[in-house]
């Protein structure tokens, strides 16, 4: 059985993608589970996970002009495993809110054009980032390359050196990398991050 990436562990990849790319996010107050955050010029990101290659996209009702879960800010963040389901790399898109949305509606429209098997009130509209989703809704990590986040970033953190078998790393390199990771998801300036290290 596949394993499950938390989806605290995605979401704090993906700030740390964000802060590498010089675009920190800061959380915004909101009632319910939405991840709201602002980049530093105000604009707003939602952020959204899956363990999988693909964007769920909720609808309030299954109509062309229905409200959609991805609307409401100016970008959204999608972040998953580099490797569907398992701890490790990750991938991010930082896409607009309304490419997002003209996305879903479009595939969603051509699935029902094509004879979809539906009964109606279908408000799940997915978006597959890989190619083996439905033909009309798949390729976004090749649709959307250009909104891909460089850098690189983990969901687990690397492995305890071993003695007599050094990683190489330098403590100070670590040390400062932790602190920024930190400083992305608690949405406060690295200077407020202080680390202690006891090696005893």
């Amino acid at each position: 059985m596949l394993n499950r990436v938390p989806n605290e562990a995605l979401v704090a990849a993906g700030l740390d993608l964000m802060q590498q790319a010089g675009q920190p996010l800061t959380r915004a107050p909101t009632k319910g589970r939405a991840m709201i955050y602002h980049l530093p010029d105000k604009r707003t990101v939602r952020v959204r996970t899956c363990n999988d290659h693909l964007l769920v996209v909720l609808a309030d009702k299954d109509e062309a002009g229905a409200k959609l879960n991805v609307e409401g800010t100016d970008l959204v963040l999608i972040v998953m495993p580099e490797t569907p389901r398992t701890p490790g790399a990750v991938v991010a898109y930082l896409v607009p809110a309304k490419v997002v949305a003209e996305a879903a509606r479009e595939t969603h429209k051509n699935w029902l054009a094509a004879g979809a098997n539906t009964k109606g009130n279908n408000r799940t509209w997915n978006l597959w980032f890989d190619e083996n989703g439905p033909e009309k809704a798949n390729g976004f990590a090749r649709r959307w390359s250009k909104y891909r986040l460089g850098g690189s970033s983990h969901t687990e953190l690397s492995p305890s050196p071993i003695v007599n078998k050094p990683s190489g790393e330098k403590l100070g390199d670590v040390i400062a990398s932790a602190r920024q990771r930190i400083a992305a998801v608690a949405g406060v300036p690295i200077e407020a991050v202080r680390i202690s290290v006891d090696l005893t």
